[in-house]
Order: C-alpha cells, then structure tokens, then sequence
C-alpha cells in the first residue's frame, strides 16, 4: 500500500480533535484497520468516511465503541437488504414485461 493512501494516526487524532485511545477502541474491536509502519499507526484513506461517522456518532449522541459497533452492524444489514430489494424488483420487473409481450 502507497504511503499517500495512509494518514498518521496522531495527525488525524489532532485534526478530528479526538482522543487516540477512541481510534484505538475502534480499532481492537474490529471496527477499523490500523497499519504499522517504522513504528507508526496509520489509517487508510479510504476508510475515512466510516471513521468520521463514527466519530460523529460518539460525539453527538455519546454512543460507545461497543454500541457503534452494533450501530455498524445493523446499517450493513441495512444496506444489504437494499442491494437485495434493487435486485428482487429488477427481477420482477423482467418477469411482468416478459408476461406482457
């Protein structure tokens, strides 16, 4: 992975004004991916989105990493459910305008 996908944990810490032990949290229960380099804990870019959602759903509403947890969990089943309902009703609608020629 490149060096300009990754930002330094302390360096996102300073400017999302949070505590390291929260990214820490989030990251022993499985919730982020940390990596290592020259002694150094980085955040992948990409993941950043997720991570401030995160963050903003400790900050506002005072939801612990466990509840955030669980609060991720339930918005991927969400989101599955939604992929699978697009897919069922482009099914269906093969299905009606095949019945209709």
């Amino acid at each position: 992975m490149e060096n300009n996908q990754l930002i330094s944990a302390d360096e996102f810490c300073e400017y999302y004004q949070v505590e390291y032990s929260l990214i820490e949290s989030f990251s022993e229960i499985g919730l982020i991916e940390t990596v290592i380099q020259q002694n150094t804990i980085f955040i992948q870019m990409d993941h950043l989105a997720k991570i401030e959602r995160m963050i903003r759903l400790h900050s506002d509403l005072q939801i612990n990493p466990e509840g955030i947890e669980a609060v991720q969990n339930l918005l991927g089943r969400i989101e599955n459910m939604q992929k699978e309902i697009i897919y069922l009703r482009n099914r269906l609608r093969f299905f009606e305008t095949d019945n209709f020629i």
